[in-house]
C-alpha cells in the first residue's frame, strides 16, 4: 500500500504539474477570463496609497474590531447595503510584487503532490471499483474541488461565469488525467 501511495503521489501530481502548465500557458484559457482595468499604472499608485499591507481587500469594507455587538450589527446593515448597490472588489493584493516564479512554481508543484498524495489515499480507501470507476471517481473528486471553492466566490464575489466554468473545468480535467495514472498504481487491496 505505501508503495501504491508514494507511485500515485509522485506521477499524479506530476501529471497534474503538466497539466496545470498546459492549461495556464498552451490553451490560455483562463487568460481569456481575467479583465484588465484602464489605467494599471494610476490605479497601482492609488492601491498602495490606500494600503498598509499585503493581503486580501474586500470593497466596500468595514473594520469591526473595537465595536460593541449593537455597533457591529449596524456597521453589518451598512455594509450589506453598500454591496447590494456596489462596486464590489474581492482581490488578493502584493504590494511588494510576485517575487520569483521560480519559487512560485516550486510551490505550485509542491501543493500538486500534496493533493495527489490525498486523493491516491482516498482512492486506496476505496474497494471493488472497476480502473474506469477509479478513474471517474478521481474526475468527481476534481469536479468537487471546483464546485465547493469556485462556485462560492462566483456566487458572493462576482467572480464571472466564464472565469468560474474555467476553473471548475480545469479542476475536473486536471484530476481525470491525473486519476488515469493513480488509478492504475494505486489498487486498493482486496478486504
Amino acid at each position: 500500500m505505501m508503495k501504491s501511495l508514494l507511485m500515485g503521489t509522485l506521477l499524479g501530481g506530476l501529471v497534474a504539474f503538466l497539466w496545470s502548465s498546459v492549461s495556464w500557458e498552451v490553451i490560455g484559457w483562463h487568460e481569456k477570463t481575467l479583465l484588465t482595468f484602464q489605467n494599471d499604472e494610476e490605479l497601482a499608485s492609488t492601491l498602495l496609497s490606500h494600503t498598509t499591507q499585503s493581503g486580501t481587500y474586500l470593497l466596500p469594507g468595514v473594520a469591526l474590531e473595537g465595536m460593541n455587538a449593537e455597533q457591529k450589527k449596524a456597521a453589518r446593515a451598512v455594509l450589506i447595503e453598500k454591496m447590494k448597490k456596489g462596486p464590489i472588489m474581492f482581490a488578493a493584493f502584493r504590494r511588494n510584487g510576485y517575487g520569483s516564479f521560480a519559487q512560485g512554481i516550486i510551490i505550485q508543484f509542491l501543493s500538486l503532490l500534496a493533493a495527489a498524495f490525498l486523493l491516491t489515499w482516498l482512492l486506496l480507501q476505496t474497494r471493488g471499483l472497476s480502473y474506469a470507476k477509479r478513474v471517474a471517481f478521481l474526475a468527481v473528486v476534481g469536479l468537487s474541488a471546483g464546485v465547493i471553492s469556485d462556485i462560492p466566490n462566483w456566487n458572493w464575489w462576482g467572480f464571472s461565469g466564464a472565469y468560474t466554468t474555467v476553473n471548475v473545468a480545469d479542476f475536473t480535467i486536471m484530476w481525470l488525467l491525473a486519476g488515469v495514472v493513480i488509478a492504475k498504481v494505486a489498487k486498493p487491496q482486496a478486504a
